[in-house]
């Protein structure tokens, strides 16, 4: 894409986000090389990543390098309706609805970052800090605010109008760098490129539904053999998506800015105690963990003859709110 005159004057926050827009929604693939550095309360490491994408589903990743060492090596690929997940760190591959295997969620949001949230962001609230000369290109430092706290900063190129580098603040994500080492707008990358296969000797878990389909909030209370509870309070922009039978329980994801999964039912599973924190809900104590799965944590409890667990990439205070809501 070329636009005329735009290296002639500076250009402002509003006029550099609509091109940076416009150039994602007319480029069809990507395949880049991103070096990020990430720092929550419950993750900081430093990793490179090998992604390719063609939106809206096509995607796949490689972890090149990381500090920790289950993000080491991890490999992702998904069709947006099945996906394959492979981790050196457990030996396995797994395989199953794109909606359960899932890449850590903290990772999975910077990966997407650097074209998320420029697609979703409002121009209007755009502020140029600088524009400067950086590897060869002329480039436009962005500020962007992000929710009610956070903020971002995006260096965006004067050529191709793609995101070199993206600097952040976040409730959720905490702080870091996201660094566009490479990267290529290509017309096409053919389905092969996202081919995820298992090492020679990796064993294949498949993850499968009894009822081999999500179900809504009323066909999962249907086949539920007990009186499902619903959160009354949400963090913000986020809502139900679709509800799981596994055995006896009910997986219910809630997607939007901080996603997260209710498990409800007779028996979730044990956890491991000696990891685990004891916290206090109104009514009863409750066991808070790391979630490896989703880079977050997860807090599980019991009421009578029911188990419940919340696990996302939320904070303990989001955590209890959502527990002690439940109706």
């Amino acid at each position: 894409m070329v636009v005329v005159g735009c290296l002639s004057h500076r250009m402002t926050g509003v006029e550099v986000v609509n091109l940076a827009q416009q150039a994602l929604s007319e480029t069809t693939a990507f395949h880049l090389i991103l070096d990020i550095e990430i720092d929550t309360d419950l993750i900081k490491d430093s990793l490179s990543v090998e992604v390719w994408e063609r939106p809206p589903d096509l995607f796949k990743l490689q972890v090149l390098s990381a500090q920790n060492p289950q993000l080491r090596r991890l490999a992702f690929t998904t069709d947006g309706t099945q996906s394959k997940s492979y981790s050196p760190h457990s030996n396995e591959m797994v395989v199953g609805p794109a909606d359960l295997v899932k890449m850590p969620s903290v990772l999975e949001s910077l990966v997407r970052a650097r074209r998320e949230w420029i697609q979703s962001a409002d121009a209007r609230a755009a502020r140029v800090i600088a524009r400067e000369r950086q590897e060869g290109l002329v480039v436009y430092k962005i500020a962007i605010p992000r929710g009610r706290s956070g903020s971002a900063q995006f260096w965006i190129d004067a050529r191709d109008w793609l995101v070199r580098r993206v600097t952040y603040e976040d409730d959720y994500l905490g702080s870091g760098t996201i660094h566009v080492r490479s990267v290529q707008a290509l017309n096409e990358l053919a389905e092969s490129q996202f081919r995820l296969d298992p090492p020679d000797g990796v064993p294949v878990t498949e993850i499968t539904m009894e009822d081999e389909r999500p179900l809504t909030f009323e066909e999962a209370q249907m086949v539920a053999g007990f009186s499902l509870r619903q959160p009354t309070v949400l963090p913000p922009d986020t809502r139900f998506l679709v509800a799981y039978q596994i055995d006896q329980n009910i997986a219910m994801v809630y997607e939007g800015a901080h996603s997260f999964t209710l498990v409800q039912g007779p028996n979730i599973g044990a956890v491991p105690t000696s990891e685990a924190v004891v916290i206090s809900l109104s009514a009863q104590q409750a066991m808070l963990v790391q979630d490896d799965k989703s880079g977050g944590l997860l807090l599980t409890w019991r009421e009578d003859d029911l188990q419940f667990s919340i696990a996302g990439l939320l904070d303990q205070e989001e955590l209890v709110r959502i527990a002690e809501s439940l109706q």
